[in-house]
């Protein structure tokens, strides 16, 4: 039996209790976060266990395993490799209704809810968060700590760069249907709820609309 640490109590760390629920090879132990309100709380039937000064102990007590659920995409991937660093393996929360093409290229600390449908081809990095109903087209890259929020739809031979969020609803599509033809959404882009995007968007630059136009950019210090 594998022990796991979910680092974080919020929302994502909730549902990916439940995805790690039908793994019968898992054992939860609990949540680790850095909010002091939590300490003490309890969240799906396990308890928040304490913040990340428990980690060493908890590594030594044998917790090998982890995944980090912080929707925030930049401290996740900071997070994920810190405990990487301190000797955790990062796991995948996989929910058995998502459809994974057999040849699709996974990295580590990957979620990915219920409902989702990965096309051909895929590579999607590490501690990407895939929402629920999602759906990723042939040949499309995921860079790592990318988030894509739940139903939204990539089409194929899109390249998403690392830290982007793809928001709720929206659609991004290539604008050809040519094998050349392929789509960039730019490192720490955001795509906002509902937007259609059908040409490349710049790094940092949050898009919104349909079609989708850059509204600003964001600054180091933004989610």
């Amino acid at each position: 039996m594998k022990k796991v640490l979910i680092y974080g109590s919020g929302q994502v760390g909730v549902m990916v209790a439940y995805i790690l629920s039908y793994q019968d090879s898992v054992e939860i132990i609990g949540f680790v976060d850095d909010d002091p309100e939590q300490m003490g709380q309890e969240h799906a039937g396990l308890p928040v266990l304490g913040n990340a000064s428990l980690l060493p102990k908890l590594r030594e007590e044998g917790v090998t395993s982890a995944i980090v659920t912080i929707g925030n995409n930049r401290m996740r991937g900071r997070l994920a490799n810190h405990l990487t660093e301190i000797g955790f393996d990062l796991i995948n929360a996989i929910h058995p209704t998502a459809i994974i093409p057999h040849k699709a290229s996974i990295g580590r600390g990957v979620i990915i809810g219920s409902g989702v449908n990965l096309y051909v081809n895929p590579i999607i990095g590490n501690n990407v968060f895939i929402g629920p109903g999602v759906i990723v087209s042939h040949d499309t890259v995921v860079g790592d700590n990318v988030l894509l929020s739940v139903g939204s739809v990539i089409g194929a031979r899109v390249d998403i760069e690392r830290d982007a969020f793809i928001g709720a609803g929206a659609t991004v599509m290539p604008p050809g249907w040519g094998k050349e033809a392929r789509l960039r959404i730019g490192e720490n882009a955001l795509v906002g709820v509902g937007a259609v995007v059908i040409k490349d968007v710049p790094p940092n630059a949050v898009v919104v609309g349909v079609p989708a136009k850059i509204l600003r950019y964001r600054g180091i210090k933004d989610d």
